[in-house]
This record gives C-alpha cells, sequence and structure tokens, in this order.
C-alpha cells in the first residue's frame, strides 16, 4: 500500500545512519544469494545502508578518466570547435556572409511556485558550445566572409550572474577560459555585435525571434534538418563523451543486478541506479529509468518503478547515464537494457524466450556496419525471433517465411530495432545508410501483452499460428529486451556496452560470482569518426 512505501521510506532515513547491514556487493566479493523479503525495517535498513557505503566502490580508474573528459571538454579535446566544423561541413547551401544563431534554454520554475526545475541546457546548444548555463545565445559563422569571424567560429552572448540566489559570478574572461568559443560578450551587446558582423543571412529556428539585422535575411526553415545531418555523425570527441556514459551506466547496470533481490521494489533499483551514477557525475539520466518487474516488463515505457519485484520474477531495466562537460550539466547520452532473474538464475520458461532475443540482437549486430542499415538487421532480427517462439511452442503450423509474411513478430515486438543516440537518446538524422562515426541501439524484444494476445488470437490469419495452450503459460510473463549501444566502424562495429553482461550464461555468472568474460566488443579498424 501507499502508506507501506511512506513507512518504509521514512525507515530508510532513520537509517542511514545505522551501520549494522553490510555494504553493498561488488565484484570480488558476493554474500550467499537468497530471496531476501524481510520485513520493512530490514529491507529499508539494508537499503540505505548499501547506498550510504557506495562511494567506497566507485570505480577509481573510471572516476579519472571522466573526470579528464570534463577537463579537457573544451581545451586538449576542442569538441565544440570540432562539431561547429561538422556544422559548416554540411551547410553547403550556406552563404559567405551567413551566421547561424543558436537561443539556448532558459531556466524555468515549476507551475509558477518560485522552485527551480533543474535546468538541462538545449542539446544542439551544447552540440555548438558545450555551455550549461540558462539564458544565452550564440552566433556561429556558417560561411566563410562573416566580419570578426573564421568559418565555424563563434560568438556566446550569456547573462549576467546573481551572487545573492545563484552565487554565480563568473566574469566574460572566466567563461572565454572555460568554453571552446572565439569570444564571449553579454546578452545585452548581441545586437551590436550581430550588426557588426554583417551578415546576409541569419538562420535560426522557426519561432525563434532574437534580433535579426534589417540588411539580413532571416532564414527559419534550414537550420534544425541541417543541425540533425550534421549530429548523426559524431566527431572523435563526441564518441569518447558517449564512451564515458556507457562506462558509467555499465557500473550502474552491474551493481544493481548484483544487489537488488526479489522482494524489494522497483524503486529500490532505480533509486540505486541513480545514486551510482550521480557518484561518477551523472547528475542527469539519459530518459527516465524503465524499472519493469515481473509483467510490467512488457510495459514498453512503463516509468512508475513503484511495485514489488515477484519472487523469482524477470527485472527490465532499461534506463542510462547522460555524461557532460561538468559535473552538474547535460551531455552525451547511452541507452542500454538488461533483462535479469531476480533470483539469479532464469527459469526454463525465462530462458527460452531470452535465449531468443540474445539470438536475434546477436544476428543483428552482425549486420551492424557503414553501409549497412536497420531494414538489414531488423530482417535478421525478425526471422531469430519468430525461431525462436516456434522451438519453445508458441508459435506453430508454418514456415519461418509463412510466420514472418502473417506479421507475427509485431505481436510480440510492437517496437522498432533500434536509433541514433547522441546528445538526446533519440538523436536526429538519417541512419540510412549506416556511416561510420555513427552511434546506434539495437534493441530486440519479445513482449508478452495481452491486448496484443487478444487481437491477434480474434484474426483468424494470425491465430491459426499460434498454440493457445502454450501461450497461457506466457500470459503475466512479462517480457525480454536486451539493448546495447553500438558505434558503426567501417567495416563493422564496437559495442561501447560490451563490459555489461549479455547472454543468459553471464548474467548467471555475475549475479553469483560477480565475475564474467566479457564478449568482444568487436571493434574495426574502420575510421570512426568525422
Amino acid at each position: 500500500t501507499n502508506q507501506s512505501k511512506m513507512s518504509v521510506g521514512l525507515i530508510a532515513v532513520l537509517a542511514a545512519a545505522a551501520s549494522s547491514a553490510g555494504p553493498i556487493v561488488t565484484s570480488t566479493e558476493r554474500t550467499p544469494h537468497t530471496h531476501h523479503v524481510g520485513s520493512p525495517a530490514e529491507r529499508a535498513n539494508d537499503n540505505a545502508h548499501a547506498r550510504a557505503k557506495a562511494p567506497e566502490y566507485v570505480d577509481p580508474e573510471l572516476m579519472t578518466k571522466v573526470d579528464g573528459l570534463r577537463d579537457g571538454f573544451s581545451k586538449s579535446m576542442r569538441v565544440p570547435t570540432a562539431t561547429r566544423a561538422r556544422l559548416t561541413s554540411v551547410f553547403a547551401a550556406a552563404t559567405e556572409a551567413s551566421v547561424a544563431l543558436l537561443v539556448g534554454g532558459v531556466a524555468e520554475e515549476r507551475d509558477g511556485s518560485d522552485t527551480e526545475i533543474l535546468f538541462r541546457q538545449e542539446s544542439n546548444f551544447i552540440y555548438l558550445t558545450g555551455f550549461d548555463h540558462p539564458g544565452a545565445t550564440v552566433v556561429v559563422a556558417t560561411g566563410s566572409r562573416v566580419n570578426g569571424l573564421s568559418q565555424g567560429e563563434a560568438w556566446l552572448f550569456v547573462p549576467h550572474g546573481n551572487a545573492v540566489w545563484t552565487g554565480r559570478t563568473e566574469t566574460l574572461e572566466d567563461f572565454k577560459e572555460r568554453y571552446d568559443v572565439t569570444d564571449v560578450f553579454w546578452i545585452e551587446d548581441l545586437p551590436s555585435k550581430l550588426d557588426s558582423a554583417n551578415p546576409d543571412t541569419v538562420y535560426t529556428f522557426a519561432g525563434v525571434n532574437p534580433y535579426i539585422p534589417d540588411s539580413a535575411e532571416h532564414d527559419v526553415t534550414a537550420l534544425r534538418s541541417i543541425l540533425g545531418t550534421a549530429r548523426s555523425v559524431k566527431t572523435s570527441g563526441e564518441i569518447e563523451m558517449i564512451r564515458a556514459a556507457t562506462d558509467i551506466t555499465a557500473e550502474e547496470h552491474k551493481l544493481v543486478m548484483r544487489n537488488i533481490k526479489c522482494g524489494e521494489y522497483e524503486s529500490d533499483a532505480e533509486s540505486l541506479f541513480r545514486f551510482i551514477g550521480h557518484n561518477y557525475g551523472a547528475r542527469f539520466q539519459s530518459y527516465i529509468p524503465i524499472v519493469g518487474a515481473g509483467p510490467n516488463a512488457a510495459a514498453l515505457h512503463y516509468n512508475d518503478n513503484d511495485m514489488m519485484i515477484p519472487s523469482d520474477g524477470l527485472v527490465l531495466i532499461d534506463a542510462a547515464a547522460e555524461f557532460g562537460s561538468t559535473r552538474n550539466g547535460g551531455g552525451w547520452t547511452s541507452d542500454i537494457t538488461r533483462t535479469w532473474p531476480c533470483s539469479g538464475t532464469y527459469s526454463t520458461l525465462q530462458r527460452g524466450i531470452y535465449d531468443a532475443v540474445y539470438k536475434a540482437q546477436s544476428a543483428a549486430m552482425e549486420l551492424v556496419k557503414a553501409g549497412g542499415s536497420f531494414s538489414q538487421c531488423t530482417s535478421a532480427s525478425d526471422r531469430a525471433i519468430v525461431e525462436g517462439l516456434l522451438a519453445v511452442g508458441i508459435l506453430k503450423g508454418g514456415t519461418v517465411d509463412e510466420l514472418l509474411s502473417a506479421g507475427m513478430v509485431r505481436i510480440f515486438m510492437p517496437h522498432g530495432l533500434g536509433h541514433s543516440v547522441g546528445l538526446d537518446v533519440h538523436d536526429p538524422g538519417s541512419m540510412t545508410p549506416f556511416v561510420a562515426g555513427m552511434v546506434l541501439t539495437v534493441e530486440p524484444g519479445i513482449y508478452f501483452i495481452d491486448a496484443q494476445l487478444d487481437a491477434a488470437l480474434g484474426r483468424p490469419d494470425q491465430a491459426k499460428y499460434l498454440d493457445e495452450a502454450t501461450l497461457s503459460q506466457y500470459r503475466g510473463f512479462g517480457g525480454v529486451r536486451i539493448e546495447d549501444t553500438l558505434l558503426v566502424t567501417a567495416d563493422g562495429y564496437e559495442n561501447l556496452s560490451a563490459d555489461i553482461p549479455r547472454s543468459a550464461d553471464d548474467v548467471e555468472r555475475w549475479m553469483r560470482d560477480g565475475v564474467f568474460e566479457a564478449e568482444p566488443a568487436a571493434p574495426s579498424h574502420g575510421v570512426a569518426q568525422q
């Protein structure tokens, strides 16, 4: 009940100062695995102490890596310089005296309550500047004959800080030292500086109407599409940021997998997941974590995350950290899903479905390379799913091709196979064909959604292929999804999330022993950045 959950939460706060429970389990030690239901007080004490002890288990090598990336974001990595170069290379239609003008995100309050909503910078603004404060504007020279700016250079216009309310007292020199831009001015200087640049065309997003010089044309149609094309292929600096987000995400998934048990709550898993990431400076998650246990795993974007994990149930966690240029700023994302048994061992029914999804993902991943496409990968994945459902007896009476033609896969996997990943977890830009430097997900799944099953059983052309008696055993099963984030290379891919157990055997071994042999990331020797 809600009352009992509130009591558990209160006890957890009170128990945070206690030290009677053991620490969070790491990869080098593990207590014997048992179902851990216990009383609310026992659970709360265990969970609160685990969270209090988690900083002791932050990987110092990973911490050094992510802190180094933040320090080098502007100065040594020059990420915005490289991304602006990508923008201008795509901006073939720009005139010689054109500029792009982007307005950054603004600080917001919740329903006028004088309560700030945590600020996350607009993604295109991060892409071009790395600047993570609200209320700024940037001017980028997309042409080669802009007064005061060479092509690809940028002026950043910032608001004055408020020492009383935010503690911000940075000077223009402070910002210029920190961020990878050509020069920095106060926001009120935008009209005079833009006039001095003397552009013939100013590109902005539709609906954005900052100051535009009278002599310049105002184009509101081209910029968003061009930015999407530029962002679809990552620079080497961006790839390192995504790699860091994925490395943090791997730690989140692995520690949650080893420490959350049957009888605990989905919210316990989400809490621990977020806490681990925040200790690496990942204040933001790439999206609201999906923590679906038992039947909740069948809801594709479930995020209530408040139910008890049923005994011997599966837990599907679709969640990932976001990594930016500061410890509190947003940035580049990842997207990872793992589905694991809270008992530590897959049942026969669970293993059959899990193995089918694993084979589908593996078949699709084999086709990821420059020149490939999601269409090709989807065909391979669909075929493996049909073969898996035939193997467990859910499908019957037809060949693989007949079952594919009848649309049987979409009953059990009503979503696409993957998408682009970058500053947004569903990054913009076309993914056809795959190009070296793209980052994408491969995420097949099999779900038992009553509405889908009932509709199929009501259609004679599909019902004839369903073994209803076998299917009834999977009602309430939930679902299985496996998702990894891949970097496309010239002749293959690199699985950026290979350090998370993926096969059923590896998941069970990790949960039992705290070790597993990571699958090859399959890096190629192709050029992985543009």
